[in-house]
């Protein structure tokens, strides 16, 4: 999460609350969704094998029975007493959780990553291009496209960017966004949520090793970054690839898809990868300072404000959150970048720093 450091004064904020105050916009109103491929689809050739049933993921804490929406509104005794992510049983098989609720350290099992072995059906070259020509990086995203790809964007690995140990092997990044089913928004955290959460890695994941297979097919060596891998910080990651900005809630905010994304990456030798100069998505933390919804909308706590040297500091406490281990969305669930889309929420944010604009002239 990006988070403000200390660096006191600027212009006025408008503070929290922001309530909506136009009900017309209540529906969706947001950008076109990306495009899917189903299994049948004449568009979606055999081989990349991303319709068939999902494998098995280890999961993190999960509960014997499934909370409803009203068991998590009630907060963490609510859902202790609903079967929740931690129980006063002690810890569970994964060791997880323990009588004081959800462990506060990074070895929380709670949270995304792991090993994926490389998946990819063609070797990568003993000697491999480093040169791509334009042409190739059309068909790329046109592959990309055609298998339900968002978002593509284009950057270095810089180390900060690096969750494992494991060194990558090559440092050009081919970053790549897809969308959340509704099916997954909807449903409360639990098995079920879980289930779909996982379906939809697995399916992302089968696409980039198609796409992996795509460019080592082109002489090009690659790198597969599973979704649910730990391998590099995908938020980050995707900010620095001018795919959109990081938000509140520590998820990537982008014009097309809001927060209800997946990320990927896949490190390639292509040394000449087509680098754009981003939009200005800077004004989102701005946004999402004075909105704050999804801070109430986490039934675990995972975002804590702070008193810092400046003000209120928003602290992330990833073991807190059970978005990878129970399939939880509520923080997409009541973003405005999800209900409303992205334009109409930079429409209304601009102009309310235009009234404050007027005001503070009007008062000078």
């Amino acid at each position: 999460m990006e988070d403000e450091k200390c660096g006191c004064g600027g212009e006025e904020t408008v503070k929290r609350p922001l309530e909506d105050d136009t009900e017309e916009n209540s529906e969706c109103c947001g950008p076109p969704q990306g495009r899917g491929v189903d299994c049948g689809d004449e568009a979606s050739p055999e081989d990349l094998g991303c319709c068939e049933g999902p494998v098995e993921v280890k999961m993190g804490c999960c509960s014997a029975s499934e909370p409803t929406k009203k068991d998590m509104a009630g907060g963490k005794e609510t859902l202790l007493a609903a079967g929740g992510c931690c129980t006063e049983d002690g810890p569970q098989e994964d060791g997880c959780c323990s009588e004081a609720g959800p462990q506060e350290d990074a070895g929380c099992g709670c949270g995304c990553g792991g090993d994926f072995p490389d998946e990819s059906l063609i070797n990568n070259p003993v000697k491999p291009e480093s040169i791509a020509d334009p042409d190739f990086f059309d068909q790329l995203e046109q592959y990309a496209q055609l298998m339900g790809i968002v978002q593509i964007g284009y950057t270095h690995v810089t180390s900060e960017l690096v969750n494992s140990k494991e060194h990558p092997q090559y440092l050009h990044a081919i970053v790549l966004t897809y969308q959340m089913g509704q099916d997954i928004i909807e449903t409360p955290p639990g098995p079920e949520a879980q289930e779909l959460n996982n379906a939809t890695y697995t399916k992302l994941g089968r696409i980039n090793y198609a796409l992996s297979d795509f460019i080592r097919s082109r002489g090009f060596a690659t790198q597969v970054a599973h979704p649910y891998g730990g391998l590099l910080n995908f938020s980050p990651l995707g900010q620095k690839a001018g795919l959109g900005w990081i938000g509140q809630s520590g998820l990537l905010i982008s014009p097309e898809l809001g927060p209800r994304m997946k990320i990927s990456a896949i490190l390639t030798s292509i040394e000449n990868l087509p680098l754009k100069e981003p939009e200005d998505y800077s004004w989102i933390p701005d946004y999402c300072a004075v909105c704050g919804k999804c801070i109430k909308a986490c039934p675990e706590e995972a975002m804590v404000e702070k008193e810092s040297c400046c003000g209120m500091e928003l602290e992330f406490i990833e073991s807190r959150c059970i978005g990878c281990s129970q399939g939880c969305t509520y923080c997409i669930e009541e973003c405005p970048f999800d209900k409303k889309g992205y334009q109409p929420v930079k429409i209304k944010f601009d102009k309310m720093n235009v009234k404050l604009a007027e005001k503070r002239s009007k008062d000078n």
